[in-house]
């Protein structure tokens, strides 16, 4: 049995090993647990059979919406057919994109189809038969037809004049259909910041999100936290999860590293045994953060804290374990769900007529609605890789305080302090600026001005 992958994620080419001798042949159609070792477990429940007399006839495109969706297994028993799909899932990286083969009683292929396709076929010869699996029962309430014409697909059926049905040929275009499809997308730490503004931002898109946080899994616990992965089966998981107490984690340090890079560890393993792809939340922390200029994506890590230390780590273990792996390194981040920087400056003007803060650590506040946007529009993509997520523009953390309480009315006076006055238990970067080269090579948009984006938040979170 030879199975071929497409660029189309779960699309499968299958030929079975054909027997022959004087008397004609035999082949395995169908094998439940040799299909299951490639990754097909569909539980086919009703078997399929329709004849075109003549040449030129198109069927399709078809599907069944959720949640009577089907996987098929399809093939040609007679004669000859052009099979084509259409994927409808939203989010995909290959979303409204099409593939076609052919198929026919003398080569003797079959397609594996998993939801969220249109199908359709035409035939290339006279009295065709196509037969095929399911694995959900016909709902004719769940049953849709979508335009073969449809300009969104501009589909090369190469046919002139198809026959077509009265139904096919009425059948709505894509942007009047109610189809239902979308990838799944596996967001950790769903209870933070950033994990929150994302599964937000799939959900606004229309692409299933499965927000997890503590209480669904421990990310230290490998089998607990594969088993859950497994069961949930996502197209992509979106790791924001860890362990961020900086200064805590210089005497938790055997606690961080089993969050930080065990922890990725184990969900890059599974992400892996699945073909899911990852997006791995990293920090720009990873670097020394001297000197003035921007750290590129490929400039050498060198964290000057435990924490950043794990973080580092973290990103190692998703490299070597994934291609389909996307690495975003993130920096002063603020967000509606959970305290930042910017609550902890109005929570102290509230009681205080007078501040200090360092004005020697430089980078950019980054809004998690903004830095959001980014990780839903990479995601569908297949531009792997390490990229910045940051908002545009640099600031220090004195500057940032200024404008912060600027922007919230705040009467409050701010005083530039040196980093080697204000002690904490770990080591801060003083440089944390970063590139966004690989964005702007990618065609990725860049996050607006830091400014827009606390001017923003605040609206958002009524704190002006």
């Amino acid at each position: 049995m030879k199975v071929t992958r497409t660029r189309f994620k779960g699309l499968l080419i299958i030929e079975t090993d054909v027997y022959g001798d004087n008397r004609g042949w035999f082949t395995e159609t169908y094998t439940k647990n040799k299909f299951a070792n490639q990754g097909i477990d569909a539980d086919f429940v009703q078997d399929n059979q329709s004849y075109s007399a003549h040449k030129g006839t198109l069927r399709g495109i078809h599907f069944q919406t959720n949640p009577r969706a089907q996987s098929k297994l399809v093939r040609c028993t007679r004669g000859a057919v052009m099979d084509t799909v259409v994927d409808l899932r939203r989010g995909s990286d290959t979303y409204k994109q099409w593939f076609s083969i052919e198929l026919s009683a003398e080569n003797k292929r079959q397609l594996f189809i998993p939801r969220g396709f249109g199908h359709a076929f035409t035939t290339i010869t006279d009295d065709v038969e196509v037969q095929y699996k399911a694995d959900q029962y016909y709902s004719q309430e769940h049953d849709r037809s979508i335009r073969y014409d449809d300009p969104e697909f501009s589909i090369d059926w190469g046919l002139a004049d198809p026959i077509l049905s009265a139904r096919d040929l009425n059948a709505s275009f894509f942007k009047d259909s109610d189809v239902n499809f979308s990838i799944r997308v596996l967001v950790t730490g769903v209870n933070g910041q950033l994990g929150y503004d994302v599964v937000g931002r799939l959900h606004e898109l229309g692409i299933e999100a499965i927000g997890v946080g503590r209480g669904d899994f421990d990310l230290r616990n490998k089998e607990q936290t594969q088993k859950y992965i497994l069961q949930a089966h996502p197209d992509v998981i979106v790791h924001c999860a860890a362990y961020t107490a900086v200064d805590q984690a210089e005497d938790e340090k055997e606690l961080c590293y089993a969050v930080n890079v065990q922890g990725t560890r184990h969900i890059a393993e599974v992400a892996r045994v699945i073909d899911a792809k990852m997006v791995y939340i990293s920090t720009d922390y990873v670097f020394a953060g001297e000197g003035t200029k921007p750290y590129r994506e490929d400039s050498p890590t060198n964290p000057v804290n435990y924490y950043g230390y794990t973080k580092e780590q973290g990103e190692v273990a998703v490299r070597g374990l994934l291609e389909k792996h996307f690495i975003i390194r993130t920096a002063w981040v603020y967000g509606p769900n959970g305290n930042n920087f910017v609550q902890a400056i109005l929570r102290l003007a509230q009681n205080k007529k007078e501040l200090s803060v360092v004005d020697d650590q430089v980078g950019a506040p980054t809004y998690t609605a903004d830095l959001a946007v980014l990780i839903c529009d990479i995601l569908q993509t297949k531009k792997y890789g390490t990229y910045h997520g940051v908002n545009e523009g640099y600031c220090s953390r004195y500057r940032f305080a200024q404008t912060i309480l600027a922007q919230a009315g705040a009467v409050v006076q701010v005083n530039p302090l040196p980093s080697a006055n204000y002690r904490t238990r770990a080591r801060r970067p003083l440089n944390s600026r970063l590139s966004l080269d690989n964005l702007d090579q990618n065609g990725f948009n860049r996050l607006p001005h830091w400014e827009d984006a606390l001017g923003r938040y605040l609206q958002e979170c009524r704190l002006v």
